[in-house]
């Protein structure tokens, strides 16, 4: 199968230099990247290495991971796109091989890779097979069929984008995500960007306000949650200050700023509507 009808779209954001030989397995498509960092080193380095970069942007300001993706989608002219990250190990026959779920299902939305071991040599075990969620990290997508979803949430800055999207794909009843599970792809989880604690703050605090909005958005939050766990992370931020629990306190702490986070926007959203 033909490479010329799915694109790359890539994130980038304080990327490891070690990572960057794993885009090389993107060299044969056409490829769209926004690096959030602003990282001229790393764009230097990837138009010498990857000849068929059509749309580089590097920005100082960080939108998150769902508004940057959709900004991204809007560049590609391809059938399909492929969402990836630099820290997913994936070759050119996997890519091509997830159209097989596209082809052989009119409903299909998103086909992801495997992340096991397929044994083939069992019976009745579908090779492309219906999912309901696939991980942000690595998909492939119609591009016509995703915006007609309305693409990610931009509420969601970083996290749970993908599990709200699947949620919507499966109450809509006309679109299904699949498994090609003679498609195989790993990912070295968190290894997308250098660690620090700014990068830290970022993930647990948004994963946490996501967590909050996703529950809210599909009626699954409950008041009793709102105060039990506040409650619980009041008690650990003493907790660790008295047992001097450094990794402890800033997660907790992290985690809190995401809980208030949703506070805000709660807040803010409601009185917009006034």
């Amino acid at each position: 199968m033909r490479t010329s009808d799915i694109s790359i779209i890539l994130l980038l954001y304080n990327t490891p230099q070690e990572k960057i030989k794993n885009l090389l397995n993107y060299k044969n498509f056409n490829i769209f990247i926004l690096d959030q960092s602003n990282d001229h080193i790393t764009k230097k380095k990837l138009k010498k290495l990857l000849p068929n970069i059509k749309y580089y942007k590097i920005t100082k300001h960080n939108n998150g991971f769902a508004k940057s993706i959709n900004f991204l989608i809007k560049k590609v002219k391809t059938k399909f796109f492929l969402c990836t990250q630099i820290d997913v190990l994936i070759n050119k026959k996997t890519i091509i091989n997830l159209k097989k779920a596209f082809i052989d299902n009119n409903d299909c939305i998103v086909s992801i890779p495997n992340f096991n071991n397929y044994n083939k040599s069992k019976k009745n075990l579908k090779i492309i097979s219906k999912v309901k969620r696939f991980i942000g990290a690595i998909f492939l997508a119609d591009k016509t069929k995703f915006n007609k979803m309305g693409g990610f949430d931009e509420n969601f800055f970083f996290y749970w984008e993908d599990v709200d999207f699947s949620k919507r794909v499966e109450n809509s009843k006309k679109f299904n995500i699949y498994e090609c599970k003679d498609s195989f792809a790993k990912h070295l989880y968190g290894k997308s960007t250098i660690s620090s604690n700014k990068s830290k703050f970022i993930r647990l605090s948004n994963f946490k306000f996501g967590e909050y909005l996703f529950q809210y958005k599909h009626n699954k939050l409950r008041i009793i949650k709102i105060i039990r766990e506040l409650f619980l992370r009041f008690l650990l931020f003493f907790m660790y200050i008295i047992f001097l629990n450094k990794d402890g306190f800033y997660k907790n702490l992290y985690f809190l700023v995401g809980i208030f986070k949703f506070y805000r926007f709660i807040l803010i959203n409601k009185v917009a509507r006034l």
